[in-house]
């Protein structure tokens, strides 16, 4: 009998961790839209349905790091499918919160701490996603942000093909 209960224990548990990580992992976050029911720095998962309005469009970034471009339709549309790794996750929950706009900044339990030396880096010297991510865990926020800005800039967006 406690055997039972307990191998019931262990598949509930099991069960709410695989609850618990599917729920926090996304795999795109929007860049810029101009359907204002689509905010900036808002995450949704792959093959998802967005409310983006005909007319409209996003770019969003994957976990992967790529830019795409969808235009909205009636009905909205459906985000692609495509697989990523546990480290791109990880990485894009940290560039949303970069992305998002400053009132929504806060959330993700992040603290920023001072960096060792107390100088952050310059923008311009930040050139892949990874650094700007390691220097926004660093404590250097501004840098890492203007470097993601300027990052995008720098990798225009595909666009996707109406499915």
């Amino acid at each position: 009998m406690a055997f039972q209960f307990r191998g019931v224990s262990i598949l509930a548990g099991l069960a709410l961790a695989t609850f618990a990580a599917s729920a926090s992992a996304r795999d795109y976050v929007v860049v810029s839209s101009t359907d204002p029911s689509v905010a900036r720095g808002q995450a949704f998962d792959a093959g998802a349905r967005i409310p983006l309005a005909a007319g409209s469009s996003v770019v969003l970034m994957h976990a992967t790091g790529d830019l795409l471009r969808l235009k909205g339709a009636a009905g909205g549309v459906v985000l692609p499918r495509r697989a990523a790794s546990q480290g791109d996750a990880d990485r894009l929950a940290i560039l949303k919160v970069i992305v998002a706009p400053p009132g929504r900044q806060a959330t993700g339990g992040m603290a920023l701490r001072k960096t060792r030396s107390g100088v952050c880096p310059a923008p311009d010297q930040l050139k892949t996603l990874d650094v700007i991510v390691e220097v926004y865990r660093a404590g250097c926020p501004t840098s890492a942000s203007e470097a993601l800005e300027a990052w995008f800039t720098a990798h225009p967006p595909t666009d996707a093909d109406p499915a």
